[in-house]
């Protein structure tokens, strides 16, 4: 059964298709700029969707790596790169080291292991990345061919995989999948799970659920990977009539007690990638739309955005308050690594309240 928030038609009220892009463009790697040190294949193909932790002016990225066109199949590779590079605009013309850390070893994602976001989970670094199954490669309505997966380190470099996360059975009808998952920790014994599950018979929406902070850590007690059910799911947000779809985008970042900044996608109907920006205010217990940006704050501009593997596709992954701005890591048309910046204070007054 499906549950609706009232709010939506309230947020999407406020909504319109019109840009302002507030992005300041800093850097892009390409594929070729990256050395994977563990694997025979040195130069992935393809590197983006990458989401990154920065540490003492150093930014450890995770990224998706595809190393050959004929299946498509993702890994997440590891690589550190100084922040000053970043703002030099100096990557292109060196090499970086990388890792592959995460890899395609179980049924749920022997097809890739896509679109990682790193995050904070209590004494834990957390990355949840979608897995394609075997079964997905084949049948494209498949149930549950994409599924969310957790895994945990406590130093970034070493990875373990610790849950896939699932929806009750009563959501499964028409369920294809679930993309874009992220985690929102309050600390409370309640971890909440930001997710688009994707129904062949409903547009793919802004949701969230709650999985216990217990379900999860405690596997890391147990030598297989567990499933885990994500309960008290409810839609925050449905497409506009100008969109298709929506999807999550950034690990929530706290601005206040209550609320939290977080960035999301659309894809238009003209089948163009855009970005906005939600606060999430946590009250009694749940999560609700407090403000939105009406119009997209990034939109694919440059011509490495608009022209790759999938064309006019702008797909934050990453982002990170660095002093008064805000850093983001994003994949740039399926192709490239992308770096941007934008300044908080003015993104929030772009905000609008939702009353």
């Amino acid at each position: 059964m499906l549950h609706i928030l009232p709010q939506v038609d309230k947020v999407n009220e406020l909504r319109k298709p019109t840009v302002r892009d507030l992005g300041k463009r800093l850097s892009v790697l390409s594929p070729e700029n990256i050395t994977l040190e563990n694997y025979p294949k040195k130069v992935p193909v393809a590197a983006f969707n990458t989401t990154f932790l920065a540490r003492n002016k150093t930014l450890h990225l995770y990224t998706r790596v595809v190393l050959g066109y004929f299946r498509y199949v993702s890994a997440i590779a590891h690589l550190e790169l100084k922040l000053d590079d970043v703002y030099c605009g100096d990557l292109i013309g060196k090499k970086y080291s990388a890792q592959l850390v995460l890899a395609p070893d179980l049924e749920i994602d022997l097809w890739g292991c896509e679109d990682p976001r790193i995050q904070n989970l209590g004494e834990y670094l957390a990355i949840t990345y979608v897995g394609r199954s075997a079964a997905r490669l084949y049948v494209s309505d498949v149930v549950e061919g994409t599924v969310p997966v957790v895994a945990l380190s406590k130093d970034g470099y070493c990875w373990r995989k610790v849950s896939y996360l699932t929806l009750p059975k009563s959501l499964r009808h028409h369920l294809t999948g679930v993309r874009d998952t992220v985690v929102l920790d309050t600390g409370s014994e309640e971890i909440f799970i930001l997710h688009v599950p994707h129904f062949l018979n409903f547009p793919q929406c802004l949701w969230v659920g709650e999985v216990h902070r217990d379900d999860l850590l405690e596997n890391l007690k147990r030598s297989d990977v567990s499933e885990v059910m994500i309960r008290n799911n409810y839609v925050l947000m449905i497409p506009a009539t100008f969109e298709e779809a929506l999807g999550w985008d950034t690990a929530p970042i706290k601005i206040s007690d209550d609320e939290y900044l977080i960035l999301a996608h659309a894809v238009n109907v003209d089948q163009v990638y855009r970005v906005f920006a939600l606060l999430l205010r946590y009250e009694g217990g749940k999560l609700t739309i407090s403000g939105i940006t009406p119009h997209y704050i990034m939109e694919p501009r440059t011509p490495y955005e608009k022209y790759g593997d999938r064309p006019y596709v702008v797909f934050p992954c990453g982002a990170q308050r660095y002093g008064d701005r805000l850093l983001i890591t994003y994949g740039a048309s399926d192709s490239f690594i992308g770096f941007a910046e934008i300044e908080i204070d003015e993104l929030l007054s772009e905000v609008k309240e939702i009353t």
